[in-house]
């Protein structure tokens, strides 16, 4: 899953919340849309939105994504590229990627359902 637990959805939301930038009436950072006509290092964001997404971060350096563009990338090209990875990546990226707790397997099954689960969180990635 592409989203971060509550208690850091709720500890991102504080922070932002106590910041100078943020905009109660619309739960922003800044006015809405602000890089699209600014050059402001706002980002505009509706805040309770963006504070539960692992690969988002703060414009102003406050909290950080979980799960950086390059992973997303990296797991992508290990999807696209079955050859080039072992069980252990598939493991080892599925275990970042959803904060679980598998461990390695030669069960095709098993693999195959972490490789699905992969193939559909980069998908949803690539929507927002």
């Amino acid at each position: 899953m592409l989203f971060v637990d509550n208690n850091e959805r709720e500890a991102r939301l504080d922070t932002c919340r106590t910041c100078q930038h943020f905009v109660a009436v619309t739960q922003s950072c800044g006015p809405l849309i602000t890089e699209a006509f600014t050059d402001s290092k706002l980002c505009g964001c509706h805040m309770p939105t963006k504070t539960r997404l692992k690969v988002a971060s703060c414009p102003l350096d406050k909290w950080s994504a979980t799960i950086s563009a390059e992973d997303i990338k990296a797991v992508r090209h290990m999807l696209e590229n079955k050859q080039d990875y072992t069980n252990e990546d598939l493991v080892v990226w599925y275990n970042k990627m959803t904060g679980g707790q598998r461990l390695r397997t030669t069960c095709t099954s098993c693999n195959n359902q972490m490789f699905k689960e992969l193939k559909r969180l980069v998908k949803s990635a690539d929507d927002e």
